[in-house]
């Protein structure tokens, strides 16, 4: 009896972390993708939707890809007039949200990198959350230029 009893507590110790879920449970990734780098450029950019279909904020803390030196979540800003790139320290989800990082917009500063991201390619990239939850996902490598963000920005 003892023993069944000790068994059914160690069986909820292990069980329990699920029901609590993370916040990389809770985020749905749309449509991941990263710019394509001419021959010699080791900096480019990833986008990307997140969906957060918990009933708490979340918030992407960090980013990381073993196709980089450093992964830097980023911004852009308006300056006097003039558009600049910017860390910040995290990108909040809220709940039932969808937040999306695009051209212009937040994004992923992917520095240092390691092999030429040529469209067609797949870029591995994993997301921290405030929780130290992390996901893995795979963002197509496109090819991107301003024509096509001037086209895009006129749709919406």
């Amino acid at each position: 009896m003892f023993k069944r009893f000790i068994a059914g507590l160690l069986g909820l110790a292990l069980v329990s972390p699920a029901f609590a879920g993370t916040a990389a449970d809770d985020i749905q990734v749309i449509d991941p993708w990263a710019r394509e780098v001419p021959p010699g450029l080791t900096t480019s950019a990833g986008f990307l939707g997140m969906k957060n279909t918990g009933d708490k904020e979340h918030r992407l803390v960090a980013a990381e890809s073993s196709n980089t030196g450093m992964v830097e979540l980023h911004t852009h800003i308006n300056d006097n007039g003039v558009m600049r790139m910017r860390p910040v320290e995290d990108i909040a989800i809220a709940p039932g949200a969808t937040t999306t990082l695009q051209p212009g917009g937040y994004h992923l500063m992917l520095m240092m990198i390691k092999k030429r991201l040529k469209a067609g390619d797949k870029m591995p990239i994993t997301l921290i959350f405030e929780d130290g939850s992390k996901k893995n996902i795979e963002a197509e490598v496109r090819h991107f230029s301003m024509e096509k963000m001037n086209h895009m920005k006129m749709k919406h």
